[in-house]
């Protein structure tokens, strides 16, 4: 049985969605010639989140222990953050994407999943918030990439903005549960008594 929604949430429900379609249609609104041509490769340098384990190679590759462990620890958030959000998110609320009389002329392949939240979005806060934590001199120039990465996903249509907000609120939350754990000595506490009864 269909619970009767009150007046004053139906009425708030539907100005946020009038706002949603607002805001994407300024982005769509505000065109540019070399944002036609690098928005689309920024979203799809990001699918299967290969752009994020070539950054994070690169910083591995760098040499100093502060940025591999930033790394290691971006990687992490990235991969509890992702399938949360597009494995089990999306198929809970299954929200549908802009049509594409919202998207304009966009280029760019929009997939055919669920819109809420943006996956490629809560990757990206993931990796740029567990670095800027980690190590902040290295966050700016990673947290414009997930800048770039999340406006992409608006620029192309594949979203709205609130999917990509509640993307990034999703991310962001993620790496900072995790980096506040490892802090902590959470992950040592864990796995400490199994390592002993290894060795018994």
């Amino acid at each position: 049985m269909d619970l009767p929604v009150p007046d004053g949430v139906r009425s708030t429900a539907d100005l946020a969605r009038r706002v949603d379609r607002r805001l994407l249609l300024w982005v769509v609104g505000h065109s540019r010639p070399v944002l036609d041509r690098w928005m689309p490769r920024a979203s799809r340098a990001t699918d299967h989140l290969l752009g994020w384990w070539a950054v994070a190679a690169v910083m591995t590759a760098a040499g100093d222990p502060a940025v591999r462990s930033a790394a290691r620890r971006a990687v992490a958030a990235m991969l509890l953050a992702e399938p949360v959000c597009n494995k089990a998110a999306k198929r809970v609320v299954d929200r549908s994407r802009p049509p594409r009389s919202l998207r304009g002329r966009r280029p760019g392949r929009i997939p055919d999943t669920g819109g809420f939240p943006s996956g490629h979005t809560a990757a990206a806060a993931a990796f740029t918030t567990a670095v800027i934590a980690t190590t902040p001199r290295v966050g700016v120039p990673v947290g414009l990439l997930g800048a770039v990465v999340a406006y992409s996903r608006l620029y192309t249509g594949a979203h709205y903005p609130s999917d990509v907000a509640a993307g990034a609120l999703a991310g962001a939350t993620t790496a900072l549960a995790l980096h506040w754990s490892v802090t902590r000595g959470w992950p040592d506490r864990i796995l400490r008594p199994h390592v002993r009864g290894a060795h018994v």
